[in-house]
Order: C-alpha cells, then sequence, then structure tokens
C-alpha cells in the first residue's frame, strides 16, 4: 500500500526535484483568523507564501450555488490569498489542514475511526503530507458555568440550547406532558405540543403542516411536519425525525410515562435543534422534519405519512432520534443503528458505516469511542449495550443493526431507503416507560466523576445535534441509497 501511495505521488515529487524547489510546507501557509470560532460557518483567509494546494476537509459554503459542500481544495498557482467560508470543528480544539504540491487533486485520507492526529503521527500515510494544525476555540456563551454546560452552549446548534428546550418542554406546568397516543381527537396535551412544533419550524422559515389522517383509528394518527423545498433536486425529500408520543399508562416495562424525558422529548429537542441550523440554509434536496405520532403503539403516524407521499417523490435518507441522551460521554453506549438489515456480522451498510464514522471525528474526539464501541459490538453483541449493569464508558458503536425499534425501520422495511437512529441503552434503563423518566433522572445518570450530569448532558445533547446536522450536509451532496 505504501508503495501504491508513493506511485501516485511520484509526479507531484519529481517536479519539485526537477525545479529544485523544495516542497511547500505549513511554514509556506497562513491561516486568519489566528483562532478559528468553533461549531459555526465562517469566513476564513489563506494566504499562500509559494505555490501549492490546500486541502480543506470540512464543510465549505460554494460561493457560486450557496450550498455547503463537503470539502474543497484550493490551488496558489503563485503567491497569494483565498478566503471561502468553512465550518469549523463542534468539539475539537484544532482544525487540520493538508498541503500539497499546485496541482494536487486527489488526497488519500485517515481512515473513518481515526483522528487526524493519529493518522499524521501513523507511518503508513502521515508522512504523505505536509500539513498545518490551527487552533479552534468555541466561546462558552455568558454567564453559563462549565457544570453548567457552557462547553456546548454556542454555536449553529448547541447542546445548552437543547437541554434549555427540554427543561421547557418536561416542567409539569407545560401543558406538553401525558402525550399519549393521541387517543382522542384533538387531545389537548397532544394538540398543544403540535402547536408548538408547528410554530417552531415556522419562526425557522419552515413550511409546517400538521397532518391529520382521517381514516385512521385510536390512537389517531397525527404528525407535524416542516418543509423547505430543495433548489436542485426538489422532488427528492431527506428526512430527519422523531416520535413525539410518549408510553401510556399500562404500557410495560416501567408502567407508562407522564413526561418521558428520555423516550422521547430528548430526540424531540435534538432534532428540533438540527432543524434550526439546517433551516438556515439552502439545500439540493428537500429538507423534511418530521415528528411522527404512534411510535408507541404500532407505527401508524409514520405509516401514514408513507402512504401519503406524493407521487413522483423519492425519499433519499432518513435520519432519527429515539431514546438518546443517557449514553456517550456517560457511562453508557452511544449506539447508532444503520438498517436495512443484511446478512454480514456488523453489516454491508459500509457507506453510512464509514460516512457516519468520519463525520463524527471530524468533529469530535471520539476516535478511540467509536474503536471501540466496534470492539463492543464484535465481541459481546448488540445487548451488551443495552445492559446498564453491565456499563461500557467511552463507547460509541456505528453499526448495521439486526433490530430496528422505531420509526426509521418502516422507511427502510417499505421503501428500502438506508436508515439510521441514534438510540442509548432503552431497555436498560431503569425509567423506561416510568414514570421516573423525568429530566432530573437523566442528569442524575449522567454524572461521573469529571462531569456534572447536565455538563455530560449537554455535552451528549450537543453531540448528537451536529452529527444530525453533518450527516444532513453530506446526504444532501450524496446520498446513500440502499445496494442488496
Amino acid at each position: 500500500m505504501t508503495f501504491f501511495v508513493a506511485l501516485l505521488m511520484f509526479p507531484s515529487f519529481a517536479g519539485c526535484m526537477d525545479s529544485g524547489e523544495p516542497e511547500p510546507s505549513a511554514s509556506d501557509l497562513l491561516i486568519v483568523p489566528e483562532i478559528l470560532t468553533g461549531a459555526q460557518f465562517q469566513f476564513v483567509e489563506f494566504t499562500a507564501k509559494r505555490a501549492m494546494s490546500v486541502h480543506i476537509p470540512y464543510f465549505v459554503m460554494d460561493e457560486d450555488t450557496g450550498l455547503v459542500t463537503n470539502g474543497t481544495t484550493l490551488q496558489f498557482n503563485a503567491k497569494g490569498s483565498q478566503t471561502l467560508q468553512m465550518l469549523t470543528p463542534s468539539n475539537l480544539p484544532s482544525a487540520h489542514f493538508l498541503i500539497g504540491d499546485v496541482g494536487q487533486e486527489s488526497w488519500n485520507l485517515r481512515t473513518t475511526n481515526q483522528s487526524w492526529a493519529e493518522w499524521f503521527n501513523s507511518s503508513e500515510y502521515g508522512s504523505a503530507y505536509e500539513y498545518l494544525e490551527h487552533p479552534v476555540y468555541r466561546n462558552p456563551q455568558s454567564g453559563v458555568s462549565p457544570d453548567e454546560g457552557a462547553n456546548h452552549s454556542t454555536g449553529l446548534v448547541d447542546g445548552y440550547s437543547v437541554y434549555e428546550w427540554m427543561e421547557a418542554f418536561t416542567d409539569s406546568q407545560s401543558g406538553y406532558n401525558e402525550r399519549w397516543g393521541p387517543f382522542m381527537l384533538r387531545e389537548p396535551a397532544y394538540e398543544r405540543a403540535l402547536g408548538f412544533l408547528r410554530n417552531q419550524m415556522s419562526s425557522m422559515g419552515l413550511d409546517p403542516q400538521i397532518h391529520r389522517y382521517a381514516g385512521s383509528s385510536s390512537p389517531f394518527a397525527v404528525n407535524v411536519c416542516g418543509y423547505k423545498e430543495g433548489t436542485v433536486y426538489p422532488d427528492e425529500w431527506l428526512v430527519i425525525g422523531a416520535h413525539l408520543d410518549i408510553a401510556e399508562i399500562g404500557s410495560g416495562p416501567g408502567g407508562g410515562t407522564h413526561i418521558g424525558a428520555h423516550d422521547n422529548g430528548a430526540g424531540v429537542a435534538m432534532i428540533l435543534e438540527a432543524a434550526s441550523g439546517l433551516a438556515q440554509f439552502d439545500h439540493r434536496r428537500t429538507l423534511v422534519v418530521c415528528f411522527w405520532s404512534n411510535e408507541e403503539n404500532g407505527y401508524n403516524g409514520v405509516d401514514s405519512w408513507i402512504d401519503n407521499i406524493p407521487s413522483g417523490v423519492l425519499i433519499t435518507n432518513y435520519l432519527n432520534i429515539d431514546s438518546a441522551g443517557v449514553n456517550f460521554p456517560g457511562d453508557y453506549t452511544l449506539v447508532i443503528d444503520i438498517i436495512p438489515d443484511t446478512d454480514d456480522q456488523l453489516g454491508e451498510q459500509w457507506p453510512m458505516i464509514h460516512l457516519t464514522e468520519w463525520l463524527g471525528s471530524n468533529n469530535n474526539d471520539i476516535a478511540e469511542t467509536m474503536r471501540n464501541g466496534r470492539d463492543l459490538y464484535f465481541s459481546e453483541g448488540y445487548a451488551a449495550m443495552k445492559d446498564h449493569d453491565h456499563t461500557h464508558p467511552n463507547t460509541i458503536s456505528v453499526h448495521e443493526s439486526q433490530r430496528g425499534r422505531s420509526d426509521y425501520e418502516r422507511f427502510a422495511d417499505q421503501l428500502g431507503v438506508v436508515s439510521m437512529d441514534f438510540g442509548a441503552i432503552t431497555g436498560g434503563y431503569d425509567c423506561y416507560h416510568a414514570p421516573c423518566d423525568t429530566l432530573e433522572t437523566m442528569v442524575e445518570w449522567m454524572g461521573t466523576d469529571n462531569a456534572t450530569g447536565q455538563a455530560n448532558l449537554c455535552e451528549s445533547f450537543d453531540l448528537i445535534s451536529w452529527w444530525v446536522v453533518n450527516l444532513y450536509f453530506h446526504l444532501d451532496e450524496v446520498p446513500i441509497f440502499y445496494e442488496d
């Protein structure tokens, strides 16, 4: 492999040797601002002191189309400057930029569950490129302490905002609790939640619609979805969502809940936060944000929506969040299921697995954490990740699933769409479908020796919300279709 890489790069090296010029290096590149602001798009100026190419492995804004693009290579034929808008990493202290000879367009890059630092220090590929490591700092929100989640409180999307939304939405006086079924037409708590989400999506600039399906019986199918038409492929829809209903009294295994913070208030909050960031941009494909009814009672909400997809519309991918939050960086595994299922043990959905790993490690220091999750999945299986008595700190498992258990299953089974779910311990959570499923319980479970439960929960919310945003940006540009 090393010989193959050297062979590919030989013309570039030969050109340098023929001219007698040294290879371009980090000292030949200047980046302004001196410190990038994490978790947001910003204008960045690159100044080359000599001819070179600079590869930017982060999302950038295409100045011609106004669309987000997954990375670019700047070409400097001579000394000069170029400015572009790029999305800086959300939770890393630095960004890495690769440097090569002018004209270079193809770049061998790190493995998907490897960090840039690990790759550049490796003997296999790291020495192939010069690179510049540039500092990144994510400003905390004024008046918020680190114990409260300040480290994840600013940016295009942020975990602290999810936490604040959860505080308001789960409060006993909010009027949004007891969102069961809905088992009655115009059930008050459910209607208030629908109206709140409709208004939130409207304020973001989405076209919100409450979908009521006359043919459905109790529990009634009533969803609320927001739409933003794509500018290039409007009839191709890329969907993100979470179920809005909670387990009614009498549900197993915990007897039902009045609040449903973990299942699935947190999923609703994170999807809403991701939508707030995505709605600020134009996209190639139509952005669809949906909150489903009846996940706890047979998927009648999502099934009804799928049955009524307009003629000529293609669903490209679906991203779901259900029962997430009590997971890494607490002592529990963040479980990322990808379906449809194939015969391979880890899965043949490698394009989506690798994309998810790449984007995660490009924004968070979780490369080792994902490798731990892969080892756990192979050695102990799916059940180990769901058992809180058998905790696995520092694990995130990205895998093809053999058991879709939420609305994403319907997109895969009925439409053959590659779909994903962010979840956690679910059945291993003592308050699963129980009255104690509150925000306070989530905070208690997320406390560790080195951080408060609230700080860890904000980090978890931030990690997952950003992951959805980054996946959306990439899948909008290049969908991943199922090939059995």
